[in-house]
């Protein structure tokens, strides 16, 4: 009961932190741009709903992917799901990530919903870490291929948000190898199991540990399994790597769209474009939920560049607003819809 309780307190700090931080990164935004809530109103009045309904779709689009990811491959292991479920299994990602610090409760709640729905943890282990390696895989992708075709746009930035940017891709690429040899190198695992057993006996705690390492033992061969299993699977594979790919592609065009949302000039789109993934490589640098502050930093910086500060300022509290905040909202409403249908599901099995 104490556990509970105390996991509880812990959470609703991280959200009372994290609701903090959001406020003061919009003040700062709307305190430095000079707009005021009414005329930001009446921008949202005027805007295009040609941009506004794409972009909101783009928004959506991060969540729905991710969860299609999931499912694809959970299904290729051998338990189908719907797509409802995969769309949860994302939400839960998406809020959890937002209001903990490092995004640490990301993975931990769409692992909840998808043993909630009878996956193996082995399973569910193999297939957030997989997701996790495309994931990183997909932006560096994107990355690469925007120096490559925009490098004149990276050095648009100032020279602190190059460092940042730079950062971001370094530490993106270390985490995309880490991933790697969690899945493919399962003795790392049993490493750190070990590691934890000894420090059990050393507190006295043997019989814990055996416990462990009992269950450690047969895990790591289940777990061996599922990860031989997806890796073989070439096509799931390559379909996984796409997904991801559009997922994260549907975030970076809610910034297109919802320039066009205000009436700004299509002819700047290629370059925005190349701006705003330079953006997501930055934002990664920091272990803060969203990359707030670094990233609405980062757009500010580089959109200026390429308009006047005042469509600077209003193209990113649009398109900021679309594809961190209202993501969470909707995130956070199919979490709780989610939690209690399974609920419901659980009462009536019994």
């Amino acid at each position: 009961m104490k556990n509970i309780l105390r996991q509880n307190i812990n959470t609703l700090i991280c959200c009372i932190v994290t609701l903090i931080l959001a406020a003061f990164t919009i003040y700062a935004v709307l305190k430095g741009s000079g707009i005021s809530l009414n005329e930001l109103i009446a921008d949202l009045r005027d805007a295009s709903l040609w941009g506004l309904i794409p972009a909101s779709i783009g928004a959506l689009g991060f969540i729905w992917f991710e969860g299609e990811a999931l499912r694809v491959i959970v299904r290729h292991m051998g338990y189908p799901t719907k797509r409802t479920q995969g769309f949860v299994y994302a939400a839960a990602d998406v809020y959890f990530s937002a209001i903990t610090p490092s995004a640490s409760g990301g993975q931990p709640a769409s692992a909840f919903f998808m043993m909630q729905d009878k996956i193996p943890g082995t399973a569910v282990m193999t297939a957030l870490l997989l997701n996790l390696i495309m994931y990183t895989l997909a932006i560096i992708t994107i990355g690469i291929a925007d120096i490559l075709l925009f490098p004149g746009i990276f050095l648009n930035f100032n020279l602190f948000c190059r460092i940042l940017i730079i950062a971001g891709g370094l530490i993106l690429t270390g985490l995309g190898i880490l991933f790697y040899l969690l899945l493919k190198r399962q003795s790392l695992i049993l490493a750190a199991g070990r590691g934890i057993t000894g420090l059990l006996r050393r507190l006295h705690c043997s019989r814990l540990a055996d416990r462990i390492e009992r269950k450690l033992a047969s895990s790591i061969t289940k777990y061996s399994q599922c990860v031989s299993v997806v890796f073989n699977g070439k096509k799931m594979l390559r379909k996984v790597y796409l997904l991801n790919l559009c997922q994260r592609l549907s975030q970076i065009i809610v910034t297109l769209f919802s320039f066009r949302a205000i009436h700004g000039d299509l002819r700047r789109l290629p370059h925005l474009l190349a701006t705003q993934i330079y953006v997501v490589l930055g934002s990664n640098c920091v272990p803060i939920p969203g990359g707030m502050g670094v990233t609405d930093y980062l757009m500010l910086n580089g959109y200026c560049r390429l308009m006047t500060r005042d469509e600077a300022f209003r193209l990113e509290i649009l398109s900021r607003g679309l594809s961190f905040y209202i993501c969470i909202i909707v995130s956070l409403i199919a979490v709780i819809a989610g939690y209690i249908i399974r609920q419901k599901k659980l009462k009536m099995e019994k």
